[in-house]
């Protein structure tokens, strides 16, 4: 059953909340031993608001208009994406008439007014539907939404534009060469080889993941053969450049800067750091393993504005598991989350984790974690601490073994 949403900004720029853990996943790690030493908390403790929560990943549930597109879904538990998608027609359509309106206003306007304009109108679009939008197409790639064949393309190829995605990339990028790839050498997203707690190791990462993926994506495609794919995105690149230049010179180019350029820098920027964090525990000694490569964030508001992105270890073990239904898969495979010596944390999310990570604040991090087993066994917080900073150093290079485990 879907419920209305509470209208609010996302927590921060696109998926996380502030870098501070929370005081309710704070408050079950002060357990201390003999020797002084702090326990982390336990699982069974938990009270995991991501069943009980209000949905928020749409603002309101537009009157009339939804119940006529509802039987275009495939899923009606599909029905927030809907949504979103109509909240940000509501919002871009208008949006993008005022800027390239004012730009275009005769007798010109000063600069700062247009500019101003500009800036509102994306601020606005960065807070209330960047990390929403970016999350729905991230599930909207797995597992198509609509009935309609072409109302699943628009997403990726009309929609994404206003996001700073060019046209046709995204579900090529995540679905085919990240998954399938799953973080390893082809992977041209990969953070396995890189030591994760260092900026200069990031802004290498950073390069390649905003700037080189334009070339190395589509040499990735001829590279494993997907000769269709080669030329979806070659189509994709020159439609999105080609629309933003004409705009430029017909159009505005200020009010094209601020409605494709400003998008587009944010967020392959933002996506950068937001796949670094998901990807920044790898267990170098068992890094094929989708328990070892990623981790988990569960009770954090974040999950309801992100159709509950935080459990990623989830996301990897099965990628089509529809959104509503992952945190009750985590409980399901608890004990082999425990074989496969995953991470999960609490109350953070995955911005919230690189944040922490990079600014040398492991043990504010080890706070949150939550150790799945019983409470007997639970590990002290210097000891995740110091697990957490092996699992931050390059992994080996090299063909998974023959024991690796796979995916579900």
């Amino acid at each position: 059953q879907v419920r209305r949403v509470n209208v609010g900004l996302t927590h921060s720029l696109f998926f996380a909340a502030s870098p501070n853990p929370s005081s309710s996943a704070m408050a079950t790690a002060s357990e201390k031993r003999s020797d002084g030493s702090r326990k982390v908390q336990v699982l069974d403790d938990v009270v995991n608001s991501d069943f009980t929560s209000v949905r928020n990943e749409y603002h309101f549930e537009t009157p009339l208009l939804v119940d006529k597109l509802k039987p275009l879904l495939k899923d009606q538990r599909d029905l927030p994406m809907l949504c979103l998608l109509v909240n940000i027609v509501e919002y871009v359509v208008p949006g993008m008439a005022v800027v390239y309106g004012i730009a275009l206003w005769q007798p010109p306007l000063p600069s700062l007014v247009k500019n101003l304009a500009g800036l509102l109108y994306y601020v606005g679009l960065l807070l209330l539907f960047q990390g929403r939008f970016t999350l729905c197409i991230h599930y909207a790639a797995h597992r198509p939404i609509f009935h309609n064949d072409v109302l699943n393309m628009l997403i990726f190829w009309l929609f994404t534009p206003f996001f700073g995605i060019p046209c046709g990339v995204y579900k090529f990028h995540h679905v085919i060469m990240h998954h399938i790839e799953n973080n390893h050498e082809l992977d041209i997203s990969s953070t396995e080889a890189y030591q994760r707690d260092s900026w200069v190791a990031f802004l290498s990462y950073w390069f390649h993941f905003t700037i080189l993926i334009w070339f190395e994506l589509p040499y990735y495609t001829i590279r494993t053969k997907r000769y269709s794919w080669f030329q979806a995105i070659l189509l994709g690149l020159v439609i999105w450049s080609g629309t933003i230049v004409l705009l430029a010179k017909f159009a505005s180019t200020l009010a094209t800067v601020w409605v494709f350029v400003v998008p587009h820098i944010i967020a392959m920027s933002a996506m950068a750091f937001g796949n670094w964090s998901q990807h920044i525990f790898v267990n170098p000694e068992d890094r094929h393993s989708n328990y070892a490569l990623t981790y988990n964030c569960i009770d954090t508001p974040v999950n309801q504005t992100t159709f509950n992105d935080g459990y990623h270890i989830i996301h990897h073990l099965n990628a089509r598991l529809h959104w509503s239904e992952i945190p009750q898969y985590f409980y399901d495979t608890k004990d082999k989350h425990i074989e496969g010596n995953a991470i999960t944390f609490r109350g953070v999310h995955f911005m919230d984790v690189g944040v922490l990570v990079m600014t040398k604040q492991l043990r504010k991090l080890a706070e949150c974690y939550v150790h799945l087993g019983p409470k007997d066994t639970a590990p002290t917080l210097e000891a995740v601490e110091e697990r957490l900073r092996a699992w931050l150093r390059p992994a080996p290079q090299g063909a998974a073994p023959a024991a690796a485990k796979k995916a579900e």
